[in-house]
Order: structure tokens, then C-alpha cells, then sequence
């Protein structure tokens, strides 16, 4: 069932470590929307929700490791931004006192923290990291472990 929460190609940023994140991250969403709304209990979901919480967390440390590496100019701006996020999300679900509140501010939250950041402030360090392959001879891409 398309949500418009699925990975989708133009979300690849060509680091293969970090795209196998965000893809993981995406499966994590859409096992969230698969939940049904009239027999999921919030149960269910804050597991799925502890699970992304913490992937998430992870996946932020590797990303400002990554971003350490390469010298990305703007990484103390985009280590806030992650921080926000993390506050937004864990703010989000634990003041949601139904199931219902917690799915609906959780598509919110997913579009911003997810997909708008991936477009918007991830593309940032993928195009600094194409400025310093146009400026070196040798491959600088810098792997995760």
C-alpha cells in the first residue's frame, strides 16, 4: 500500500552506507503504516517507535562521523538539526496520549525528519563531497565501517 512514506531512488545519495540506513529506516516507517489503526495496540507501535527511535539515533551518530571525516563545513548545523529531531520525536510520542494522535503526528513526523531532511540537508554534504572529488585526483569518499 503506497503511504508516500516509501524509499523511493531519488532519495539515494550515492554513500552506500548511509542509503542502506535511510532504506532501513524507511522499512521501519512502513511497518508503522502497516499497523491497523483498529486492532494495533500502542503497545505494538511504541515497540516499532522504540525501534525507529533508536535506529534513528544510531543512524545520526554514523551520518556526523561521516560528515566529521570529510570536513563537511556546515556539521555543527546539521548535528543541531539531528538533536531536534530526536527532541521532536521523543516530545511527539510521549505527549500523544491515544493511538490515533501518535499515527497521525508520526506521518509528520516522518515527512520532516525523514524525507524532508534527506532531500534537503543530507544533499548538502553529498554535494560538498562531489566538490572535493572535482578538486583531488584520488576517490574521497568516505565509507561507514
Amino acid at each position: 500500500m503506497a503511504t508516500g512514506l516509501e524509499w523511493s531512488e531519488k532519495y539515494r545519495l550515492g554513500i552506500s552506507g548511509i542509503d542502506r540506513q535511510h532504506e532501513y529506516l524507511f522499512e521501519i516507517v512502513g511497518r508503522i503504516a502497516a499497523l491497523d489503526a483498529l486492532t494495533s495496540t500502542k503497545e505494538e507501535l511504541g515497540t516499532i517507535l522504540g525501534e525507529l527511535s533508536r535506529y534513528m539515533s544510531d543512524h545520526f551518530k554514523d551520518e556526523e562521523a561521516y560528515m566529521s571525516r570529510i570536513g563537511f563545513p556546515e556539521y555543527e548545523y546539521h548535528r543541531n538539526l539531528h538533536r531536534e529531531i530526536i527532541e521532536f520525536v521523543n516530545a511527539s510520542v510521549t505527549n500523544s496520549p491515544t493511538l490515533a494522535m501518535i499515527r497521525t503526528k508520526l506521518k509528520f513526523i516522518i515527512k520532516k525528519a525523514l524525507i524532508d531532511h534527506i532531500v534537503t540537508e543530507d544533499m548538502k554534504y553529498k554535494l560538498y563531497v562531489e566538490t572535493l572529488k572535482s578538486e583531488y585526483t584520488d576517490d574521497c569518499t568516505v565509507e561507514l565501517t
